[in-house]
């Protein structure tokens, strides 16, 4: 099953279209005479015709000399001050609402093809980057709380005086700061962060402290916890921690 277009045309009232944007004619007040000739010259030009496709245009072509003839008749005089149907109603009708559809019909061929020029990307696993968190944690310490325990700490150094910053060689290094937290729990399993620490800390040193708890963190060579917001920072040996 296949079907047939004849020329450029999707049947007759599409034919009748062409022909009333093409004379300018106004679909309100067709000439009948003039649309009725213009249809049947293009249906009699036509060579070959698909005969289930032919039909339509034929019977169309019926239904405009039906029109035109009963505009071509005389009113009766009984009849003249009573008001009779337009007889191109119903065609003016269909022709109308075929507009409507074949607008909208293109509207959405619009829209068919701005949408083919999108492409969605399908989702990604990411299941595997997700964190493992340890149960056994009555309160896990996250970024936030390092960066608040950080601040904490610097507050305890009180300058009374403005110092001067020189700029040297890193002396202590993150290795070194691994090898105190190793230190520490080299006789217990766990112990307090900032009680670790001297009250005379440099910024510096307290800087590579934190980031070697950051270090050994990510390794899992300890953990990290907190019993609740802003209390002390208990650093415990992870799973795979090893002694030095």
């Amino acid at each position: 099953m296949y079907e047939v277009k004849l020329d450029a045309f999707e049947g007759p009232l599409d034919l009748l279209l062409h022909l009333i944007q093409k004379y300018e004619i106004d679909i309100y007040d067709i000439p009948m005479k003039e649309l009725t000739e213009q249809y049947l010259s293009y249906i009699h030009q036509m060579k070959i015709l698909e005969i289930n496709v032919a039909s339509e245009y034929l019977v169309m072509a019926s239904e405009l000399l039906m029109i035109k003839s009963k505009l071509l008749l005389p009113t009766p005089p009984s009849d003249i001050d009573e008001l009779e149907d337009d007889p191109r109603e119903d065609l003016v009708r269909q022709l109308i609402e075929y507009q409507n559809y074949k607008e909208y019909a293109q509207l959405l061929n619009e829209k068919k093809n701005d949408r083919e020029q999108i492409f969605v990307k399908k989702p990604a696993d990411l299941s595997k980057f997700e964190a493992v968190h340890d149960k056994r944690a009555p309160l896990d310490l996250n970024m936030t709380d390092l960066i608040i325990a950080y601040q904490r700490t610097k507050k305890r150094q009180r300058f009374n005086q403005p110092q001067n910053v020189t700029v040297n060689e890193d002396s202590y290094t993150i290795e070194m700061a691994t090898s105190k937290i190793r230190e520490e729990l080299s006789n217990k399993k766990s112990y307090h962060f900032f009680e670790s620490l001297p009250t005379d800390l440099s910024i510096p040193v307290l800087v590579t402290m934190f980031l070697a708890v950051l270090e050994m963190m990510k390794l899992r060579q300890i953990d990290v916890f907190q019993q609740h917001q802003f209390g002390e920072i208990t650093i415990n040996r992870g799973v795979n921690y090893v002694s030095e």
